[in-house]
């Protein structure tokens, strides 16, 4: 799980600053990020919590950092979830291709 080791040197933290606040070794850090060993539930959330992140994120499953209780915060309505599924669907060029279109359309309706 690299995103482990990229989340953790963000913070500024090493393995073993790390494995002390999870209360876990700096080698079981190791094999965390290095995919020899995969943390426990608990562990992914306290590291979700840590982070700021979601587990989903962690765990590579999606690219957004952002836990989904932020999203609840911010009231998302029903046509922006709709709008996150079908993005998620799609393959990074998509993605990237979408967010430009996003973007057009917000400076194109700034300037009318």
């Amino acid at each position: 799980m690299k995103r482990i080791a990229e989340l953790r040197k963000a913070k500024h933290l090493n393995q073993t600053g790390l494995g002390l606040i999870l209360n876990v070794s700096q080698k079981m850090i190791s094999a965390y990020e290095s995919g020899a060993h995969q943390p426990s539930i608990e562990t992914l959330k306290h590291m979700s919590d840590l982070f700021n992140v979601s587990v989903d994120y962690i765990i590579e499953n999606t690219d957004i950092k952002t836990p989904i209780d932020e999203f609840a915060k911010n009231g998302l309505k029903e046509n922006e979830i709709e709008l996150l599924k079908l993005f998620k669907d799609l393959d990074k060029i998509q993605q990237q291709r979408a967010i430009g279109i996003v973007f057009a359309l917000t400076q194109y309706e700034n300037h009318i």
